[in-house]
C-alpha cells in the first residue's frame, strides 16, 4: 500500500466515524443503519461523486464515495436511471420550426413555478397566467380550468429534462467530450455546469440546441397524442419531426410525468428546485435563440 493509499483508508475511516451536519449531526456509519438518515447519506454520496469528478481531474485529492459506501456496507446497487427506457431515435441535424411546438415544448419543459400554461385544443392557440397577481388573474385561471376546450400543460420533471442531457451525450462521438460533458452533469448543478461545458464550443452548442429543440417537440407532440389530438389537427406533419405514436407502454423517458429516478448521475435532491426556476428559465430563453441558429446543415436551437 502506499502511502497516498494508506492516507485516503485512514480519511475515509475517519470521515464515516465523524458527525456531519448535512446528516443532522449524525455521523454516516449512525445514519447508514437509520432508513431516515440513510436518505440524506444517499444524498451526499450523490453531492460528493460529483467533487469527485471534478477534484481528481485537476490531480487534487477527494473522497471517493465508491469507498466510503465499501467503508460502510453500503455498496451501491444498479443505478435505477439505468433502467430508464431509452428514447426514441432521434437524428442530430436541421429541424423544421414550428411556433406551436416551441411553444407547447417551453411550456412543458420550463417549469416555472410563478405561471401555469393551458392549451386550447381548438385554436392550438397557448395562454399563460401568472399566479399571485391577485383577485382577476385568479379568476382568469378557475375560468381557463373550467373551460372544456382548454387543458393545463404541466411540466415535465426534472428527471426528464436530465434524460435528454444524458442522451445527447450518447450521441457525440468525441469521447473525451462526452466523458467532459458526463462528468459535468454528476451531482448538484448539472444543468449549469452542461450548459457552461456545451457553451465552450460553438459547434458542440448548436448540435445540443438543435437535439434539445427536437426533444422537446416530441415531448409536445406526444402530449397532444395523449389529448386524442393529432398534429394534422394544427397544420404539422409528423414526419418534419421524425414522430411517431408513441407505443402503449409508458416511455419513462418521455412521459409528462415520471417519477423521479434515484441515481448518482441524477441532481441530487434540492437540484430539481433550482433547474424548474432559474435554470429552466434561462434554458427556454436558449431554445428560442435566433433561428439564424437553424439555418445550417444544421443545428437549431
Amino acid at each position: 500500500m502506499t502511502d497516498t493509499q494508506a492516507n485516503q483508508t485512514h480519511v475515509t475511516a475517519e470521515w464515516i466515524r465523524r458527525p456531519l451536519a448535512d446528516l443532522g449531526g449524525l455521523s454516516p456509519q449512525d445514519a447508514a443503519a437509520d432508513p431516515q438518515a440513510r436518505k440524506k447519506l444517499e444524498d451526499l454520496f450523490i453531492e460528493l461523486a460529483g467533487h469527485h469528478v471534478r477534484l481528481t481531474a485537476l490531480g487534487l485529492p477527494a473522497l471517493d464515495p465508491r469507498e466510503l459506501r465499501h467503508a460502510l456496507g453500503m455498496e451501491a446497487a444498479m443505478p435505477a436511471h439505468h433502467a430508464r427506457q431509452p428514447a426514441r431515435p432521434v437524428r442530430m441535424g436541421p429541424v423544421k420550426r414550428s411556433a406551436l411546438l416551441d411553444e407547447l415544448g417551453t411550456a412543458l419543459t420550463g417549469g416555472d413555478v410563478d405561471s401555469v400554461a393551458f392549451f386550447n385544443v381548438k385554436t392550438g392557440a397557448i395562454e399563460h397566467f401568472m399566479h399571485n397577481l391577485g383577485d382577476q388573474e385568479t379568476a382568469r385561471i378557475a375560468e381557463a380550468q373550467a373551460n372544456p376546450d382548454m387543458r393545463k400543460v404541466t411540466p415535465v420533471t426534472t428527471d426528464v429534462r436530465y434524460g435528454i442531457m444524458s442522451d445527447f451525450i450518447g450521441l457525440v462521438e468525441d469521447i473525451t467530450v462526452a466523458g467532459r460533458l458526463r462528468s459535468a452533469i454528476s451531482g448538484k448543478g448539472a444543468f449549469r455546469r452542461f450548459r457552461e461545458a456545451v457553451d465552450e464550443d460553438d459547434g458542440l452548442r448548436r448540435r445540443w440546441l438543435a437535439y434539445r429543440t427536437k426533444r422537446h417537440y416530441i415531448l409536445a407532440l406526444d402530449w397532444l397524442h395523449r389529448l386524442g389530438s393529432t398534429p394534422e389537427q394544427y397544420g404539422l406533419s409528423p414526419a418534419d419531426y421524425d414522430w411517431q405514436p408513441p407505443s402503449e407502454e409508458p416511455d419513462a423517458a418521455e412521459a409528462a410525468t415520471p417519477q423521479p429516478a434515484a441515481h448518482e448521475e441524477s441532481p441530487a435532491a434540492g437540484e430539481t428546485q433550482a433547474a424548474s426556476n432559474g435554470e429552466a428559465e434561462q434554458e427556454a430563453v436558449q431554445a428560442h435563440e435566433p433561428t439564424d441558429e437553424a439555418t445550417e446543415p444544421q443545428p437549431a436551437g
